[in-house]
């Protein structure tokens, strides 16, 4: 089964392993006080509709209109593959087929500190047919699940988790990759920050830009609605981790953030959780505002 995304941003500057691999390589990440030189760790983004940043966060993009002070970047196309597999586990394979490469904008608290660090999103329209592709998988008792919300203004947001101590988590996780390798425009920016830093070429094809899940890593996915104005307008998914705890020298000092997992090199996009939970999170959310009557 395959849906296309509305949105999808992959945070890779949350990452302390990615910066320290890309730091012992000889990349001044993520800001070189002396030369003025940036190299930021890129945003991978897709969406659907058309987005306008500021043209210095737009670092990488094969389309898109300027003037000089803002960037519009056209409506891309990204997919996510859903997989059953013989032991009740369900393999999400989020594909991004045209996207763009931001810079992170400026946020009062440090990315290597957040939960999430990946999302995507799909129309709610999916919404019947998710749940009748996973309808053997159903538990009428819903046993150990519970919601939480948050909103702004007309926009709700709620999540299911699963065991009390699962809210900052999701459903548990059991595998997941994501990376940087096999996307070409991350890699022509590579070459080019590569030529600024004074790192060898060849030093680039050594690099281990992806990250799976580690035996350790605590991991979960947040399945949630979104609603506007009463309505409920997307489903949205969320990549968590929140321990163990990193430590990496910076180029400015000691840095401590979340582990996002193991490095390594892989164009592999995958994550892994419990069919029944991904179940049972979609109906709790359904559920949140009542009965089902959109």
């Amino acid at each position: 089964m395959e849906f296309e995304m509305k949105r999808m941003q992959a945070f890779f500057p949350a990452s302390l392993e990615i910066q320290e691999e890309l730091l012992k390589a000889g990349f001044r990440v993520p800001y070189d006080k002396e030369s003025g030189r940036r190299t930021p760790i890129p945003v991978v983004v897709s969406s659907r509709v058309e987005r306008k940043l500021r043209r210095n966060r737009l670092l990488k993009a094969r389309d898109f209109e300027s003037d000089g002070k803002f960037a519009l970047v056209p409506g891309e196309r990204a997919l996510l593959e859903l997989e059953l597999t013989e032991r009740g586990f369900l393999v999400l394979r989020p594909k991004p087929i045209e996207y763009h490469l931001e810079e992170m904008g400026f946020v009062s608290v440090p990315p290597r500190v957040w939960g999430t660090w990946a999302s995507f999103s799909l129309p709610f329209s999916a919404y019947d047919e998710l749940v009748g592709f996973l309808g053997e998988f159903r538990d009428d008792n819903g046993n150990g699940f519970y919601t939480a919300s948050r909103g702004s203004g007309g926009r709700i947001e709620v999540y299911a988790y699963k065991g009390r101590k699962g809210k900052d988590l999701g459903i548990p996780v059991f595998g997941y990759a994501l990376g940087l390798h096999g996307l070409t425009l991350a890699e022509e920016y590579l070459m080019e920050k590569a030529k600024e830093n004074g790192v060898p070429e060849e030093r680039l094809r050594y690099l281990r830009l992806g990250l799976k899940k580690r035996r350790e890593t605590k991991a979960g996915l947040k399945v949630g609605i979104v609603w506007e104005n009463g309505r409920p307008v997307e489903i949205t998914l969320k990549l968590a981790t929140t321990e163990p705890r990193v430590r990496i020298q910076g180029l400015y000092g000691e840095l401590v953030g979340k582990s996002r997992g193991e490095l390594a090199r892989t164009d592999e996009w995958y994550m892994v959780v419990h069919a029944g939970d991904f179940m049972a999170a979609l109906e709790a959310v359904g559920r949140a505002f009542g009965d089902k009557s959109y």
